[in-house]
């Protein structure tokens, strides 16, 4: 889009025009393919239908509009002065020539002074409605930034991420009251907070995922296994559930039976301001992201909700950098996490927080802790991978490959695509399903 309009106003310079012409073929080039492509029936990855939410595919529309008609008024813009820079010295002194040799001049010269008398009379005229023109266009513009100022999940994210609601269960009923008493069909979202000793002292915010029955009278003396989920890097604690749809693909394979119900925990991983956690304990101690999820959340966890406190009923995950933080925790507390889901991750400690002691290194690093840790061979593996996603695939073939030398037992779940939600979303459904917990 701002290419096309750079180029229409180098050549034409009617900024206007460019980027009208530009947001035109935006919206026949594009938009008005996705538009069509979501309005097209769209199935969970276990086939249930999720219907359309018009509003948000309407919002959404407008903000893409929104950012084509910015980015092509950016491009005119620069269209506009490169060609006053390039193209009008060159254009100038061609017409001096051609004025010259055709013994013009004094003509042109007239031709000048009666256009500009004409321009002096018919610019007071014009005054009022360049006026109105220009704060028309300053309304517009202002609109077009509130409206674009709402796009940061489709960069974060994709532009079809919230655009299809859950699937919609029906005939859901408590197996002990009978079918005169139906249950929830989805479970509720809470926000909760933590003091980290590890943290020193910090408050760490967190969400909750509680199942369809837990606040119901049968629930209530019920108690559940959990699953802590990591973000990736750049990333927050609600990703898990915006792109994820982690609460979506629990909620439909509780109400169909398919899985137990279950509590997911979605932390706040990140750390220093312009580094990234990799959701270890820093080589200065500064930064116990590790022991603040191991020991700290999982404490305040266990004694404020109906967990079924043991290693064999709690299980953490993650992508891309979760997934490194997911096995790497569990690797150092076996006796806590007795589940790994690893999706898109990698084996190998990177990033500064490691500091350059190459034992520490070693130490947090998957694929050479593993062969030297027999109390680690216990834990369950759920290893995710992408076919077009480099190099987290070589990554977790190499991973894999160890894991079969130690004789190991894991499950690898290998999806056609590339390190995005789309193949995380099938991952943890998968995954989810994989799980073989129950609630007591």
């Amino acid at each position: 889009t701002a290419g096309t309009a750079l180029l229409a106003a180098i050549g034409g310079r009617r900024k206007l025009g460019a980027i009208l012409g530009a947001v035109v073929i935006f919206w026949f080039g594009y938009l008005a393919g996705f538009i069509q492509l979501e309005r097209q029936p769209v199935h969970d990855p276990g086939g249930m239908l999720e219907p359309l939410n018009t509003g948000a595919l309407v919002h959404t529309s407008c903000v893409m509009l929104a950012l084509a008609f910015l980015v092509a008024f950016i491009g005119a813009a620069v269209g506009v002065a490169l060609g006053e820079v390039l193209l009008d010295p060159p254009f100038r002194l061609a017409r001096l020539i051609w004025a010259r040799s055709a013994h013009t001049r004094t003509h042109v010269n007239a031709t000048s002074l009666s256009k500009g008398a004409t321009g002096d009379r018919t610019s007071e005229g014009e005054t009022a409605q360049e006026r109105v023109a220009s704060w028309l266009g300053a309304v517009t513009m202002i609109a077009f930034i509130v409206l674009a100022s709402s796009a940061s999940e489709l960069f974060i994210f994709s532009p079809d991420i919230g655009l299809h609601m859950e699937p919609v269960i029906h005939n859901v009923h408590d197996k002990v009251r009978g079918p005169t008493y139906s249950i929830p069909t989805q479970g509720i979202i809470v926000q909760d907070e933590v003091v980290s000793p590890a943290l020193g002292g910090q408050k760490r915010p967190f969400l909750v995922y509680l199942p369809p029955s837990y606040n119901t009278p049968t629930g209530r003396t019920k108690r559940y296994s959990t699953l802590y989920l990591l973000h990736g890097s750049p990333g927050n604690d609600s990703d898990w559930f915006t792109g994820g749809k982690a609460d979506q693909s629990a909620d439909t394979l509780i109400s169909l039976g398919k899985i137990p119900e279950l509590i997911l925990i979605l932390p706040d991983g990140n750390g220093r301001p312009g580094q990234t956690s990799e959701w270890g304990n820093a080589f200065d101690h500064h930064q116990n992201i590790e022991t603040y999820i191991a020991v700290d959340l999982v404490k305040y966890v266990d004694a404020n909700y109906r967990t079924i406190a043991d290693a064999e009923h709690r299980g953490i995950g993650g992508l891309s950098m979760g997934g490194f933080g997911a096995i790497n925790i569990a690797l150092h507390h076996p006796n806590i996490f007795g589940t790994v889901i690893s999706l898109g991750g990698y084996y190998r400690a990177e990033g500064s927080i490691w500091g350059r002691n190459a034992a520490y290194i070693r130490m947090n690093s998957p694929i050479d802790v593993l062969p030297t840790d027999k109390s680690a061979w216990r834990l369950h593996l759920y290893i995710g991978a992408a076919t077009k996603d480099q190099p987290y695939y070589t990554d977790a073939r190499q991973f894999v490959d160890e894991l079969v030398k130690l004789h190991q037992s894991y499950q690898l779940d290998v999806q056609n695509g590339y390190h995005s939600w789309r193949v995380w979303q099938v991952q943890i459904y998968n995954a989810l399903l994989w799980l073989h917990w129950g609630s007591s």
